[in-house]
């Protein structure tokens, strides 16, 4: 008879496969009578390492346009966090060597969060556990995964968030011992689309490998050894997944509209050219965000002008036919770089970011243009900007489109000088102005993470905060509606490309207050484009009004 077990939490999907144990990499051995300042040099060097991979990973998520980038930068961060390096160091000055040390000093952090009257706060003392993680990996040197077959279900005790995107996309899905509904884990497996149960308890991890698994991610349990009854189900829910999936792609070529024709283009966002493809092949009717950064971040010099070009053609060259909007450079204290040296800041996400950050260094912004007006006139680009808050900074964006257009004549090279400028709509400032803003950009686009961020007050990346984290709160969806009435008005386009555009219901709402276009990861178009052919304008806009309206909090 099949046994079931039952978990904390789960990521929707339904999963069958052979058990396989995860193997974490094995913890390393210090060197016999290893001197107190080599030992500190080691731990140096792994926190440096450690911090790099995370932040590799933060890239690598934000290029998917996925929110838990953040989660990445947080934990690098905590790698060099002070407690962590001032208890190592005291403990190493003592004679204790490093990876006792290190043991010891995250064992303690640990504790400590996990000794606190919060679910939540309690969970987040897995994210000191991954830090002690990654820093044995990186003293370990040992940086291959184990390979997993694929259609395996990966049993583990805990998965750390990096090594549950370290996965390979084989694997049917996972279960782990621990973990819990709020805990990172499950949520990079969500945004993954990774069917996998967490807090199972120790049962999972006596389940001898090879065994066959059901796992069930929206019933958060695992049936093993699943008898005949068990597998037909299963099968007949996989194929309303499957019929799901191909109703999708029947409408990849059809336009985004609404069941009663109004139309809503569905654009994609990405972070590399190579995402363009994918773009197009989910039936993306334009590009509504690509982000830049990756050209800047992770070497020592500044990319030049004709790499960006050479970049920037070949996402038109993927899209010859389609608008694509390409955000300029938007880094600041909380990305630095090692060529842009940028003094520590209390608050970096209030600090020198975005057009904030070209204005100090229009040398690297004159580059940037310089290259986006020469691939301008081979496609349909638009340059947006990134955290606008004032009319002045505009203005000072289309001088300095003008000085490199005029740059690019008197040089005698091919350039379109007048692509469309437009703003992005990430801070109350600009939503407020908007009305303002609309008689001199091209178009609006709303980055609704950093707007519901700075609208809540809210750092979305806070460990404690999470749940006061709400881009579906009214006031949020308020500050939206103001952007979008100004736009009308003004008769010029407005999209979104933070992760609302991407979430079904959102999307709906979206439509209702009479955006032109909403911009998500690309995986999610098909998924959001069969809900809106299902809805109609009226219903629409009554969705919008109860965004706008509700109250849950009570």
């Amino acid at each position: 008879m099949s046994a079931i077990l039952r978990g904390a939490g789960g990521a929707a999907g339904l999963a069958l496969g052979s058990a396989y144990h995860w193997q974490r990499v094995s913890i390393p051995t210090d060197p016999p009578n290893e001197p107190p300042e080599a030992a500190l040099a080691r731990f140096h060097a792994a926190q440096h390492a450690a911090a790099n991979r995370l932040r590799a990973l933060a890239e690598r998520q934000r290029a998917a346009g996925l929110r838990e980038a953040d989660l990445f930068d947080a934990q690098a961060l905590l790698v060099e966090d002070e407690t962590l390096t001032d208890g190592v160091t005291a403990l190493l000055l003592d004679g204790q060597p490093l990876i006792p040390a290190i043991q010891t000093v995250v064992c303690q952090m640990e504790e400590a969060l996990a000794a606190l009257d919060d679910d939540y706060l309690r969970e987040r003392a897995a994210d000191i556990a991954a830090v002690g993680v990654e820093l044995l990996r990186a003293l370990s040197g040992d940086h291959t995964p184990p390979p997993i077959p694929p259609g395996a279900i990966v049993i583990a005790d805990d998965l750390t968030p990096a090594e549950t995107v370290d996965l390979p996309h084989h694997v049917a899905g996972f279960a782990t011992a621990g973990g819990g509904p709020t805990g990172h884990t499950i949520i990079l497996a969500r945004s993954r689309g990774v069917p996998a149960v967490v807090g199972l308890g120790e049962a999972i991890l006596h389940i001898p490998a090879g065994t066959t698994l059901l796992l069930d991610g929206d019933a958060a349990l695992v049936m093993i050894d699943p008898d005949e009854a068990a597998l037909q189900a299963a099968q007949e829910r996989m194929a309303a997944i499957h019929e799901a999936r191909r109703r999708q792609a029947a409408l990849r070529d059809l336009p985004g509209r609404l069941r009663d024709g109004r139309s809503i283009a569905l654009w994609a966002n990405i972070g590399r050219p190579a995402e363009a493809r994918l773009a197009r092949d989910n039936g993306a009717e334009g590009i509504g965000l690509f982000r830049t950064e990756f050209l800047f971040l992770d070497r020592n010099a500044p990319p030049d002008e004709d790499e960006q070009f050479a970049v920037y053609r070949a996402v038109i060259t993927e899209l010859p036919d389609r608008p694509i909007v390409i955000r300029t450079l938007d880094v600041g204290g909380d990305k630095p770089l090692p060529y842009l040296p940028l003094p520590p800041e209390a608050n970096p996400f209030l600090g020198v970011r975005g057009v904030r950050l070209s204005m100090q260094r229009p040398d690297l912004f004159q580059v940037q243009l310089r290259a986006l007006l020469r691939a301008a006139f081979y496609g349909d680009i638009w340059i947006m900007l990134p955290m606008v808050t004032t009319l002045a900074d505009l203005a000072w964006g289309r001088e300095q489109m003008r000085e490199a257009a005029a740059a690019l004549a008197a040089a005698g090279i091919e350039h379109r000088a007048d692509p469309p400028l437009g703003i992005m709509i990430e801070t109350p400032a600009a939503a407020v102005l908007a009305d303002q803003f609309a008689r001199h950009a091209a178009f609006f686009s709303i980055g609704s993470n950093d707007l519901a961020q700075y609208t809540l007050a809210v750092d979305r990346g806070h460990p404690t905060l999470a749940t006061q984290y709400r881009a579906d709160d009214p006031s949020v969806w308020r500050v939206i509606e103001l952007a979008a009435r100004a736009a009308q008005q003004a008769g010029i386009p407005i999209g979104i490309c933070g992760e609302l555009g991407g979430e079904p219901d959102a999307a709906v709402a979206l439509a209702g207050l009479g955006l032109n276009e909403l911009s998500m990861a690309p995986a999610r178009i098909p998924v959001v484009k069969e809900r809106l052919a299902q809805i109609s304008w009226a219903e629409a806009q009554a969705a919008a009004a109860r965004m706008m309206q509700r109250v849950e909090y009570v």
